[in-house]
């Protein structure tokens, strides 16, 4: 039997049974790209029943492999209008392709600009329910900190220098029943949110314009952030930029102004009447 060479092409069986289509094709991952092309199609939010009808999908599956997409980070659901529509995880997770070609101010070029100048770990995050998802994320290593994040990871929304950004941008009402659902989820006593001194530490965040934590989720481990202006079709979203302890407080100024400045671009022009 003759070897096959590390260049050719793996051979497809295909089965009439199992999870492989006629065609050698996985049902499932042709199916989640097929849901990406619809709303690339449609370009709006659209409802279960509407990727039923445009897909000839069955309900039930579809219904499972829409909060399946949530729950990762790349669709986002109305809970009000029963609509999703895609992330910015989605659009960053081959955005490199087109940034190489065509646009090097596009986010995800952003990002690795300011993960060289600053040389610190960058992190873009994303509400998730009680969580902040990080959606995109360019790591240095950081010695003697166990500290590697992958993209999609979850993260304490009200711990997380990253969630707290994201949380100064709600009412103080919206705060605090979001804080009851995380407090009620949270096993350990000793992380647990008081919610007079997150209101208080919101405040300030709205003052100053960023967050910052130390060693409030990963032991050793900093983080500065700033909201991120977010199209309204989106969810809101945070940039931050962490590292070790020391380092951060060294450069936390300096890593404010790299924030702002990098983030300017997506800011409205201020009005001059």
């Amino acid at each position: 039997m003759r070897k096959k060479g590390l260049d050719e092409e793996p051979e497809v069986i295909t089965t009439t049974s199992g999870p492989e289509t006629a065609d050698g094709v996985i049902k499932s991952a042709k199916r989640v790209l097929e849901v990406f092309e619809y709303f690339a199609q449609k370009r709006r939010p659209l409802g279960v029943s509407e990727v039923v009808r445009g897909l000839n999908y069955p309900q039930s599956s579809t219904s499972a492999l829409l909060k399946s997409l949530v729950k990762l980070g790349y669709l986002s659901f109305d809970r009000y209008k029963r609509t999703y529509v895609p992330t910015m995880r989605a659009a960053l997770l081959a955005g490199w392709v087109h940034d190489e070609l065509y646009s090097p101010a596009s986010l995800s070029s952003m990002i690795d600009s300011l993960h060289a100048r600053s040389g610190a770990t960058v992190l873009l995050g994303m509400q998730n329910d009680t969580f902040v998802q990080y959606i995109h994320v360019v790591q240095t290593p950081t010695p003697g900190i166990p500290w590697h994040i992958k993209p999609g990871s979850l993260r304490p929304l009200c711990r997380s220098a990253i969630g707290k950004a994201l949380l100064s941008r709600k009412t103080d009402i919206e705060v605090l029943y979001l804080l009851r659902r995380v407090n009620a989820e949270e096993p350990d006593p000793n992380h647990r949110v008081n919610g007079i001194e997150l209101l208080k530490e919101l405040d300030e965040i709205r003052r100053y314009g960023y967050a910052y934590t130390e060693a409030s989720v990963t032991p050793g481990a900093s983080v500065v952030a700033i909201e991120l202006p977010t199209p309204a079709s989106q969810p809101p979203m945070a940039i931050g930029v962490g590292g070790g302890v020391d380092m951060m407080r060294a450069h936390q100024g300096k890593f404010i102004k790299m924030l702002n400045d990098a983030t300017q671009i997506y800011r409205p022009p201020e009005r001059l009447d």
